[in-house]
């Protein structure tokens, strides 16, 4: 991006922002591939509701005062990864994986892993193209704002981090 880039932690004033550019994004990405009753149940308190417990471990890409990106790492796993529509193309998404895999390396992860859900292709070749190896397809598990068990043939990206010592 032509605008410098700030990658931070997280911080409650992110908040309506980060779910804002989630919503969108995951729709621009999920809403085509993901059955009609699971999209229909991603609205932007939903988001707002799974944000919650990823909030520690949220970083944001801050472009010009705006959050144009953000990650969220769960133990060894980039558990969620998304830019602004305005943003792609960027580099923007690039910069903001390379960060995540760096803060995962910081904190020991060797071995990292990152979803796909089957039928996002443009995901599937940015991971790729990034240097992740896809291990496979499974039925993996899709968070429900109820809480329900639902699942959809998920693409588990692994990666081995370089060691920062």
């Amino acid at each position: 991006m032509s605008i410098a880039t700030a990658f931070r932690s997280f911080r409650s004033d992110d908040r309506a922002a980060v779910v804002r550019l989630w919503h969108d994004a995951w729709h621009d990405g999920h809403g085509s591939i993901l059955p009609a009753h699971a999209v229909a149940e991603r609205t932007v308190e939903s988001f707002d509701l799974r944000l919650g417990p990823l909030e520690a471990g949220c970083i944001v890409a801050e472009v010009g005062g705006r959050i144009l990106g953000f990650a969220a790492i769960e133990g060894s796993e980039i558990d969620q990864l998304y830019v602004a529509a305005e943003a792609r193309g960027t580099g923007l998404a690039s910069a903001l994986l390379a960060a995540t895999e760096a803060e995962l390396a910081r904190r020991g992860v060797r071995d990292a892993v990152i979803q796909c859900s089957q039928g996002n292709e443009r995901a599937h070749r940015f991971y790729a193209r990034s240097g992740w190896r896809d291990s496979g397809a499974r039925q993996a598990a899709i968070w429900t704002p109820d809480g329900r068990h639902e699942t959809h043939p998920t693409h588990i990206f692994v990666k081995q981090l370089s060691s920062l010592d």
